[in-house]
């Protein structure tokens, strides 16, 4: 653009310069050789900005039609990939029903367990008021049966000890004697008064079975 201001003046000057002498006709034509020249760097210029121009267009050109194949490709990644989204959303949505039921059974599971639960645990509070009941009774009974024993052994010494008689030692006894007269032995006398030697005294009083 700056050659192409500059090839009017210098077409003013040299017409200004045709009625000046020789040198400045010898000037002219050099200045209209050095015009020339430029004018033919501009129109190679222009030629060179025209087959730049015809390239860029023709890669521009190829850019859209690149943009174009890469929104085909995407609208079809998209549709691809919805199709794909959507089957795998169904899929989720019936593992989600699945897993909605098997939850509604497992809560209706814990409600009957709660339940069982709950009636167990009233049933327990029974049993252990009817162990407690047991227990006091048995501890009754043991109580009683203790007494009865008691009174049993009881019965059994005055029945023995009515049932034994006493003898006094007099002179001239022994324990072998005194066993022999009551059909007896010597150790079961010693056994019954005792006793761990055949020592007697007079006077002294012996159980006899």
């Amino acid at each position: 653009m700056r050659k192409l201001l500059i090839l009017p003046l210098l077409l003013l000057t040299g017409c200004a310069s045709l009625s000046s002498s020789k040198g400045e006709k010898h000037q002219m034509e050099l200045t209209l050789h050095k015009v020339r020249t430029e004018v033919e760097d501009i129109k190679h210029d222009l030629n060179t900005y025209e087959i730049e121009h015809h390239v860029l267009e023709g890669k521009l050109i190829d850019q859209e039609q690149t943009i174009i194949a890469l929104k085909n490709q995407v609208s079809e990644l998209k549709s691809g990939k919805l199709e794909s989204f959507l089957g795998e959303l169904q899929t989720v949505q019936k593992k989600l029903n699945q897993l909605t039921k098997k939850q509604s059974k497992i809560v209706s599971d814990i409600r009957q367990l709660s339940s069982h639960a709950n009636d167990t645990t009233t049933a327990l509070s029974q049993y252990k008021d009817k162990i407690a009941q047991f227990e006091k009774s048995i501890a009754f009974q043991n109580q009683q049966i203790g007494e009865l024993v008691k009174l049993k052994e009881g019965v059994a010494k005055l029945t023995q000890l009515e049932n034994q008689k006493l003898y006094t030692v007099k002179s001239g006894d022994s324990l072998e004697k005194i066993a022999r007269e009551h059909e007896t032995s010597v150790e079961a006398l010693k056994r019954l008064n005792q006793m761990t030697t055949d020592l007697i005294v007079i006077d002294q009083l012996l159980n006899l079975p």
